[in-house]
C-alpha cells in the first residue's frame, strides 16, 4: 500500500464523497475510486458501503481510518522535526475575517518581535476553509469566528466581539437614544444567508420575542456578504447586523451609525482551535500562551 492510497482513503472518509475528495486532492474522481479499490484489494476488506447517495465507512473501514489518521499525523510531523533539527521553528496560523479585523495580525506581529526565530505564516480565510486546512494538517492552529463542526477539532473560547446594528447616518432611528426590537423589525433589514452565525443569533432573539423577520434583503456569504451589507446600509437600503470591529472605520468617518437596541445585545465568540489528534508544537503552545496574556486595543 502507498501513502497516496492512504491519504486518498482518509480524504474520502472525511468528505464522504469521492468527487469532493478528488477536488481536494486535485485528481479525478475515477482516480480516487481506483486508489481506494486498490487499497481494499490489498487489505482484503471492504472499506466503504453505499447507503443512499454518500459512501459510509464499514466497521473495518472505521478501524483502518483510525490507524491511517495516526500514521498521517506522524508523517506530517517530519518537516517540523527537520526544521527543529536545523534550528528553525515554524508556526502556521489561520484566522477568520473576524479575528483578522479585530486583533490577530497585530498580535502576530507583536509575538514575532519577541520570537524572531519563529517563521510565521498567517492565513486569513473563511472559517470552513480554515477547518479544512486544520484537518489536513496545513495549519497548526486557527482563530475561528464560530465553533468548528468537526469532532476532530478541539476548541477553546478565546474572546468575544460585539455584534452591532448599523444604519445610514440620516436614518430616522439614529435620532432615538434607544430603539425597540419591535420597531426595528418594521424596518427593511439586510441579512446574510442562512447558517451565518450573526443571522442565526438575530433570528433567535426575534423569534423569542414573538416577532418575525419579514422585510429583508438577503446577501450571499460567498460574495463578501459583510462588505455588501456595509455598502447597502451606507446607501440607505436598510438596517444591517455586523461585528463591531468591521465597521469601526465607517462609524468614525460618519458613513454609518450604530443603533442601541437593548433587547438585541449580541456577542460572537472566537475560538482557539487545534486538531485533537496532532501533537501541538512548542511554537504553537508559545503563541497560545502569548494570546492569553495579550492586551489588545479596540
Amino acid at each position: 500500500m502507498t501513502l497516496w492510497q492512504l491519504k486518498t482513503f482518509a480524504t474520502v472518509a472525511r468528505e464522504r464523497s469521492f468527487t469532493k475528495a478528488g477536488k481536494t486532492l486535485n485528481i479525478s474522481q475515477p482516480s480516487v475510486s481506483s486508489l481506494v479499490i486498490g487499497l481494499q484489494k490489498e487489505l482484503g476488506i471492504k472499506l466503504f458501503e453505499k447507503l443512499g447517495m454518500k459512501p459510509h465507512l464499514t466497521e473495518a473501514g472505521r478501524r483502518v481510518l483510525q490507524l491511517v489518521e495516526s500514521a498521517l499525523a506522524i508523517i506530517e510531523k517530519i518537516p517540523q522535526e527537520i526544521d527543529e533539527v536545523k534550528g528553525r521553528h515554524r508556526l502556521r496560523i489561520g484566522g477568520s475575517a473576524l479575528a483578522a479585523a479585530s486583533f490577530l495580525p497585530v498580535a502576530v506581529q507583536e509575538f514575532k518581535k519577541h520570537h524572531p526565530e519563529v517563521d510565521i505564516v498567517l492565513k486569513i480565510e473563511r472559517t470552513d476553509s480554515l477547518e479544512k486546512n486544520l484537518l489536513e494538517g496545513e495549519l497548526d492552529m486557527a482563530i475561528l469566528g464560530w465553533a468548528p463542526r468537526s469532532s476532530l477539532l478541539a476548541r477553546e473560547p478565546y474572546r468575544e466581539e460585539e455584534v452591532c446594528v448599523i444604519a445610514p447616518p440620516n436614518h430616522p432611528l439614529t435620532k432615538k437614544r434607544f430603539v425597540s426590537l419591535e420597531l426595528l423589525m418594521q424596518q427593511p433589514l439586510i441579512l446574510q444567508g442562512r447558517n451565518n452565525p450573526i443571522r442565526e443569533m438575530v433570528e433567535k432573539k426575534v423569534v423569542a420575542k414573538g416577532l418575525s423577520l419579514i422585510r429583508r434583503l438577503e446577501v450571499n456569504d460567498e460574495f463578501g456578504g459583510r462588505d455588501i451589507i456595509r455598502s447597502a446600509v451606507t446607501k440607505g437600503l436598510g438596517i444591517g447586523f455586523v461585528s463591531k470591529c468591521h465597521v469601526l472605520g465607517d462609524v468614525a468617518a460618519r458613513r454609518l451609525k450604530v443603533l442601541t437596541v437593548p433587547e438585541l445585545k449580541l456577542k460572537r465568540t472566537m475560538y482557539i482551535v487545534l486538531h485533537k489528534r496532532r501533537e501541538v508544537p512548542a511554537s504553537t503552545q508559545g503563541f497560545i500562551r502569548f494570546l492569553k496574556k495579550y492586551k489588545y486595543k479596540e
